[in-house]
C-alpha cells in the first residue's frame, strides 16, 4: 500500500543516527577536519554521566545547521539532490529532487507542527500533524517515531531525562554501549546506542519494539570536525529499515553550521502548498477516509 510506505519512509528519515570510527591512545585519527584530530572527550573509565555530558556537549555546540548539497540514495530509486537545515530542538528540513523530475521529497518541521510531501505518494496528499496532538492521536501509528528526533538525523544526539538508561558497557575495540527504554503509548521501547570509548562520538543506533524486534539500525562515517561550532558532525548516514527491506543514505558533501539561512529564511519552517495535493491531517479521527484517493487533476511539480 504506497500511503503505509510513505509512513515507512518518512519514519526512517527521521530515526536517530551518530557516528563511527576507531581509536587510538589519545586521538580518533579516522576523522579529521584537515590534520586537526579529534581530542579524548572520555576519561579511561567514564560512568554514564561522563558518557552523557560529551554526548550532549558535541550537540550543544551547533545551534544551526544547513547541508544544501547532500545527495539522498534508497536502493532501487535515482539518487536524489538534496538539502538539509535544522535548528533545534524542532526546527528541520530536508528536501530532495532530480534534474529531471523536479521535487520528489519536502519533510519538514516547525515549532508548531511537521509534514511529509512526497511527490509519487498516492493518494496526493500533504500530511500534517501539531506537536502537542501528536501522542493522543493515530499519527503515532502512521509515524511511529517523534518527529522532534529529527534533528539527531543529523548526529545531534540527545540522551533524552524522560527515558531510562544504564551502562556504559564494555563492547570490543574500544566500543561502550548504552541501553537505553523509551515509554511510548504503544509500550517500551528499546534502544542501542554504541559509542567510541575515547571521543564519545556515537558509533551506532540500533530501535528495537516491546516485542524485542529490530525497527531500525542506523550508523555514520566520515566524521568531520567543524571549525565553527567545535563539534565533530557526520558525513555520510546509512539506515536499515529491516522490515520494509529498505536502505537509504545520506551523503552530506558540505555543512555550515551557526550561521543564518542564506535564502527565504521566512519561508524554510513554514509547510508548503503543493499544487494539486491536499492537506491531510494525521490528528483527524476520520484519518483513513482523508486518506482515500479522490479524483483531482494532475499534481503539479
Amino acid at each position: 500500500m504506497r500511503s503505509r510506505s510513505a509512513g515507512v519512509l518518512f519514519a526512517f528519515i527521521v530515526l536517530m543516527v551518530a557516528s563511527s570510527g576507531a581509536t587510538c591512545p589519545q586521538y580518533l585519527r579516522g576523522y579529521q577536519y584537515g590534520t586537526m584530530p579529534l581530542p579524548r572527550a572520555l576519561p579511561s573509565h567514564a560512568t554514564l554521566s561522563d558518557v552523557i555530558t560529551a554526548v550532549h556537549d558535541n550537540t550543544d555546540r551547533v545551534r544551526s545547521y544547513m547541508a544544501p548539497q547532500a545527495v539522498l540514495t534508497v536502493q532501487g530509486v535515482p539518487r536524489l539532490s538534496a538539502a538539509v537545515a535544522c535548528e533545534p530542538p524542532r526546527r528541520f528540513r530536508l528536501r530532495a529532487q532530480t534534474a529531471v523530475t523536479g521535487n520528489e521529497l519536502d519533510i519538514g518541521s516547525n515549532d508548531d507542527l511537521f509534514w511529509l510531501w512526497i511527490r509519487r505518494h498516492e493518494p496526493a496528499v500533504m500530511l500534517f500533524c501539531r506537536h502537542d496532538q501528536y501522542l493522543e492521536s493515530r499519527a503515532r501509528e502512521l509515524l511511529p517515531i517523534r518527529p522532534e528526533w529529527m534533528p539527531e538525523l543529523l548526529g545531534l544526539v540527545r540522551f533524552m531525562p524522560t527515558d531510562a538508561h544504564e551502562g556504559p558497557f564494555q563492547l570490543p575495540d574500544g566500543r561502550i554501549e548504552i541501553r537505553s527504554r523509551i515509554v511510548s503509548p504503544e509500550g517500551t521501547l528499546s534502544k542501542s546506542t554504541v559509542l567510541d570509548g575515547t571521543t564519545g562520538l556515537v558509533l551506532e543506533q540500533h530501535l528495537f519494539s516491546p516485542t524485542g524486534e529490530r525497527l531500525a539500525s542506523v550508523r555514520t562515517t566520515r566524521h568531520r570536525f567543524d571549525p565553527t561550532s567545535g563539534s565533530a558532525l557526520p558525513r555520510l548516514v546509512e539506515v536499515s529499515w529491516p522490515a520494509a527491506k529498505i536502505d537509504f543514505q545520506l551523503d552530506l558533501s558540505t555543512v555550515t553550521t551557526n550561521m543564518p539561512p542564506p535564502n527565504e529564511p521566512g519561508q524554510l519552517w513554514q509547510m508548503p502548498a503543493y499544487e494539486g495535493y491536499r492537506p491531510v491531517d494525521l490528528a483527524n479521527e476520520n484519518i483513513e477516509s482523508h486518506m482515500q484517493a479522490q479524483p483531482s487533476s494532475e499534481p503539479q511539480r
